[in-house]
């Protein structure tokens, strides 16, 4: 009897010890123990810089023919899904360099196509390594000299694709190729007389956050 009287003492003695480990004083409960979270989730804003060649396929109209040419392009963007992703942009695509004279000396004057773009883009890989997609959208165009100034203004489409590589969390390089379509006139008139179809190709590095 001694001996069962004893065990169940024992018993309640390390009940109390556990309760009073898992319990902080005045009977509250005790500092639950830290947990690091680990997720990281997906970038969703994104701005790149690219270089690229304009092979001009077909013009009508314009100051003069577009001869094959290249320039710059920036962009800033949206992951609005994992599927689609909203993107401004602004090119500048250099052509016909001529010499000219200025009161600073001479210098060469280009013919400049440029765009200020909105566009979509619809990713067709569901892993992160690599990042194939689809692209289109408009563009508000100009066209016209560095020295002298705009000749036409108008608006185009733009559409495409390209192959994005993920270098890390945050970086990619990437190649597209899009077709312009572009149609123009001059800035004091309603009318287009100008008409230009164009194909880039680019290469790219952006920066996701």
């Amino acid at each position: 009897m001694q001996r069962l009287l004893l065990s169940i003492v024992l018993v309640c003695a390390a009940a109390g010890a556990a309760r009073a480990q898992s319990w902080g004083p005045y009977g509250r409960p005790g500092p639950r123990p830290y947990v690091t979270s680990t997720y990281a989730g997906d970038p969703i804003w994104y701005v790149g810089v690219g270089g690229f060649g304009t092979r001009i396929l077909s013009q009508s109209g314009g100051p003069e023919v577009l001869r094959d040419g290249g320039g710059l392009s920036i962009w800033a963007g949206v992951h609005a899904t994992r599927a689609l992703s909203l993107e401004l942009g602004w090119m500048g695509s250099l052509h016909n360099p001529v010499p000219v004279g200025t009161w600073y000396g001479p210098d060469t004057d280009y013919l400049v196509l440029e765009a200020v773009t909105a566009d979509a883009k619809i990713h067709l890989g569901s892993g992160r390594s690599i990042d194939p997609y689809l692209e289109g959208g408009v563009g508000l165009y100009l066209l016209g000299s560095n020295h002298f100034g705009v000749d036409s203004v108008g608006t185009g489409f733009q559409a495409g694709g390209g192959l994005d590589v993920w270098l890390g969390p945050a970086v990619t390089v990437g190649v597209r190729a899009r077709y312009h379509g572009i149609a123009m006139g001059a800035p004091e008139s309603n009318v287009n007389d100008t008409f230009i179809s164009a194909l880039t190709l680019e290469g790219s590095v952006a920066f996701h956050f």
